[in-house]
C-alpha cells in the first residue's frame, strides 16, 4: 500500500512477508500520524516489513521506518523473531528520534 490519499503527506507502506498487511499498516499509520499531529516538521514517511527468515535465521524479521523530517531524514531499523515486535520497535525509535530532535530544537 502507498500514498493514502487521507494522509497529510507522502506515506509509502511496503509488506515484504507472507502476512497480511492491514494490521501493521494500520499500527503505522496511526502511529506516524500522532507523532507529526501538531507539527509540521514531518514531511513524509516509508515503512518497510521484510521477512529475513531462512534455514540459518528462522523466524526474523526487519522493519524499517524512515521518517522526512527537517532539517534531517531519521531512519530506526529492527529485527526480532516477531513482525509486529519488528514494526513496533523500528516505530518507537523513529518516533523517539524526532521527540528528541524536537528538544534539541527547542531549547536553542
Amino acid at each position: 500500500m502507498t500514498n493514502n490519499k487521507d494522509f497529510p503527506f507522502d506515506f509509502e507502506f511496503f509488506n515484504k512477508t507472507n502476512l497480511p498487511d492491514v494490521e501493521f499498516y494500520q499500527t503505522a499509520y496511526a502511529q506516524i500520524i500522532d507523532a507529526a499531529e501538531g507539527h509540521s516538521d514531518i514531511t513524509g514517511a516509508s515503512v518497510s516489513l521484510e521477512e529475513l527468515s531462512s534455514d540459518e535465521t528462522p523466524h526474523a524479521y526487519q522493519a524499517r521506518v524512515v521518517l522526512y523530517v527537517r532539517p534531517d531524514n531519521l531512519v530506526a531499523t529492527e529485527v526480532t523473531p516477531a513482525a509486529l515486535d519488528s514494526l513496533q520497535n523500528a516505530l518507537d525509535a523513529a518516533i523517539k528520534q524526532v521527540r528528541k530532535k524536537r528538544e534539541q530544537l527547542s531549547s536553542h
